[in-house]
């Protein structure tokens, strides 16, 4: 063991890797003289953001567009198919962490690349990069290279995410806000059914995978379940959505790791308004915006698992609201909410209820939505 420590004083990780990078660098360029390059440690040094990357000590030939194609560490940063990609993300303005993250100061792979103790932003995994892009850019949706964001945009907007969370101040408070979540330390998160390194990334995946298995409450203590549904996702779409709940909290300002105003892209101009054929066609349109689907389902049809309520323990479908409810019925559960019954008296609350509205809803939305529900009804398609 002693024999080992020693090596590793005499010629420490990241040499070895340099020296290796060296050699190949020779056998692509020709030049032998390279190959017996004494190793450094190389860094870039950004003060206004308070970052000190040490990355390139072994990805050396990431500013080298002749290791193109070389296996990591030593290759070439790909331009992503964007043409001026690398030009408008200079390592030498920007550094490595600000997309990758892992921690820039550190050169020995396990501490540079994360997780370690102590360090709350481990490197971001291949498929969670896409979500980097939030730092600067206040508007990915319509990003080149960032359409792994868009596709989870699309994603959380048809399951109806926003419905129960909260999201910079939109949306509602069943769930807890989102723009936090990824910001928060591994020590806030319980990890128990979780298998693999602990970070906060992995627990975001692991719940959207199976959210009842994640957090399934503490009975004894009186302590529910997740209200979050379990949506059945792929192993795609739990990428997706991992990354674009990491990119909430990257929109936030960093006040450990600033970034710089010219580095700031603004979100442009915002998007014309539709225009609808009729209410109920509005009212679908607002269902699904503010997240009424992520509890009624898709055109209101119900399903969701919503355990010990009264009906059949799950939301119920609304389908035929129009059978048991006038308009101005409708829009007064909308505006004041309800908590649902229980079906066992003694047993633990049902995890989801339906929030008021009446702060979120203008009065032409909530018209447009009692419209759109009465349209739902099979039976009586003139009310449409």
């Amino acid at each position: 063991m002693s024999g080992v420590l020693l090596w590793r004083e005499i010629l420490p990780e990241w040499a070895g890797v340099q020296m290796q990078y060296n050699r190949r660098l020779a056998e692509v360029t020709g030049d032998r003289s390279k190959a017996w390059a004494l190793p450094k440690i190389n860094q870039i040094h950004l003060p206004e953001m308070k970052r000190t990357d040490r990355c390139i000590t072994c990805h050396a030939g990431i500013n080298n567009p002749k290791m193109a194609g070389q296996p990591q560490p030593f290759a070439s940063h790909p331009d992503l198919g964007i043409p001026g990609f690398l030009q408008k993300h200079s390592f030498n303005e920007i550094g490595c962490t600000v997309c990758h993250h892992g921690q820039g100061s550190a050169v020995e792979k396990k501490a540079a690349h994360g997780p370690v103790k102590h360090w709350h932003e481990p490197l971001l995994e291949k498929g969670l990069t896409a979500a980097a892009c939030a730092t600067c850019h206040k508007n990915a949706r319509n990003l080149a290279g960032a359409e792994r964001l868009q596709k989870a945009w699309a994603l959380f907007e048809e399951k109806g995410c926003i419905g129960c969370h909260n999201l910079h101040s939109k949306g509602m408070l069943i769930g807890p806000e989102l723009a936090e979540t990824y910001s928060k330390s591994p020590d806030q998160f319980d990890f128990k059914y979780i298998q693999g390194e602990e970070t906060v990334a992995l627990w975001i995946a692991e719940h959207f995978k199976d959210p009842q298995r994640v957090v399934p409450g503490y009975p004894k203590l009186g302590v529910p379940e997740t209200p979050m549904p379990n949506y059945g996702l792929t192993e795609e779409e739990v990428s997706l959505l991992t990354a674009l709940t990491i990119s909430f909290s990257l929109e936030e300002e960093n006040e450990e790791h600033p970034i710089p105003a010219r580095f700031h892209v603004p979100a442009g101009l915002p998007e014309p308004q539709p225009v609808y054929a009729s209410k109920a066609e509005q009212g679908a349109a607002v269902f699904q915006k503010v997240g009424c689907i992520g509890c009624h389902g898709p055109q209101g049809r119900g399903g969701i698992v919503n355990r010990n309520m009264d009906i059949g323990e799950e939301v119920p479908p609304l389908t035929h609201v129009s059978d048991g409810y006038s308009k101005e019925e409708l829009k007064e559960i909308i505006r004041d909410g309800r908590y649902p019954a229980r079906a066992q008296k003694d047993g633990l609350a049902p995890p989801l209820w339906m929030p008021s509205w009446k702060d979120k809803l203008t009065l032409e939305e909530l018209d447009a939505v009692v419209e759109y529900l009465y349209s739902l009804n099979p039976e009586k398609p003139e009310q449409a």
